[in-house]
């Protein structure tokens, strides 16, 4: 997401490689969302919620302003560790579907239709898992990727769609891989790779969700240099991005490369310092990450003073749906402190 101005001229590039991607037919609307995308994936959560504002202000009857608010208040929630104010989320998510189906009445405009209903229950699916409704969760998650065959059944070129079908293919897979030799069940997952690749090749709207998707599904699948491939290029559109960070500091980390985990846990840690709201407790997280890291290549000044700013934070300092898990890490802070430091010491 890169200066507001610029959007429409950095997209033109992305759109003349899209190969008959199907685009949203009002070219206003079209170049607000792109903008409001780019905004969010920048972490510009803030001005990417006020254009999608403005989207709904400009196009009322259309779903793409009330379900990408939706999407925004869950980025910034996960970038930010904060809960999202479901009431307003619920009722964006309820009007977006709303303005969907009103869609789907419509000559031409059917499959966006279905689009907006499976982006819509996808964002849904999420919410309702990290609330602890998993039945729920699975429930929406399984009408999202309906929806979005029924966009793809009416238009085979909108690629954005794909990339939602890939991802619950391959943790449907993940999830009954011990019965995978059953008829009707089987192993989806190598179709849900070229799924998520169509998205990411050939998609305008959903191709950063879909990079991301997949690195995660590397990283799953234990193929961490995949992930890695992918973490990179979803860098090198958005470097401060913290999906694409996290995903490269933990695939690093699990190959047992310890420089180069630390290095991204430092990119980490400056992307955080220019945060708006931040109540630090990804901040220690990482810290904590880091003072491994650092440890591990014999750096102990590096590993005392991240401990130290950690310790420096108490629990009573974080929201209270953070409270039990950031006191987990302080805990784990001073042990790392007390063995981890004089352990190393006496090797020395």
């Amino acid at each position: 997401m890169r200066l507001l101005g610029l959007c429409c001229l950095a997209w033109i590039g992305l759109i003349a490689s899209a190969l008959a991607q199907s685009v949203l037919p009002d070219a206003r609307l079209h170049a607000l969302v792109l903008q409001g995308i780019d905004l969010d994936w920048q972490g510009k959560h803030l001005q990417a919620d006020s254009l999608f504002q403005e989207t709904i202000r400009e196009f009322p009857d259309h779903p793409a302003g009330y379900v990408y608010r939706a999407g925004v208040m869950q980025s910034k929630a996960m970038d930010q560790e904060m809960l999202v104010d479901e009431a307003r989320f619920d009722s964006l998510i309820r009007l977006g579907k709303e303005k969907a189906k009103g869609l789907m009445k419509r000559d031409g405009e059917a499959k966006w239709g279905h689009f907006f209903v499976g982006t819509a229950e996808g964002y849904d699916s999420y919410a309702h898992v990290y609330r602890g409704d998993w039945l729920s969760g699975a429930l929406r998650g399984i009408r999202s990727v309906s929806s979005f065959k029924d966009a793809i059944r009416l238009d085979s070129s909108l690629y954005d769609a794909y990339g939602g079908v890939g991802a619950f293919y391959y943790w449907r897979s993940r999830k009954t891989e011990y019965f995978n030799w059953i008829p009707f069940i089987g192993d989806a997952r190598p179709e849900a790779f070229a799924f998520l690749k169509k998205t990411i090749d050939r998609g305008l709207y959903n191709r950063y969700t879909a990079l991301s998707m997949l690195a995660a599904i590397y990283a799953d699948a234990g193929l961490y240099d995949k992930a890695i491939e992918c973490s990179r290029a979803g860098l090198e559109r958005y470097p401060a991005n913290q999906v694409f960070l996290w995903a490269l500091a933990t695939a690093w980390h699990k190959l047992g490369n310890s420089r180069e985990a630390a290095n991204a846990y430092e990119r980490l840690l400056r992307v955080f310092a220019d945060e708006e709201e931040n109540n630090r407790y990804n901040e220690i997280v990482c810290r904590l990450n880091l003072s491994r890291s650092k440890l591990e290549l014999g750096d102990t000044l590096q590993v005392r003073e991240n401990l130290v700013a950690i310790l420096k934070v108490h629990k009573a300092d974080f929201p209270a749906h953070l409270q039990i898990r950031a006191q987990d890490k302080l805990e784990q802070a001073k042990e790392l402190l007390r063995k981890g430091l004089d352990n190393h010491s006496s090797t020395e």
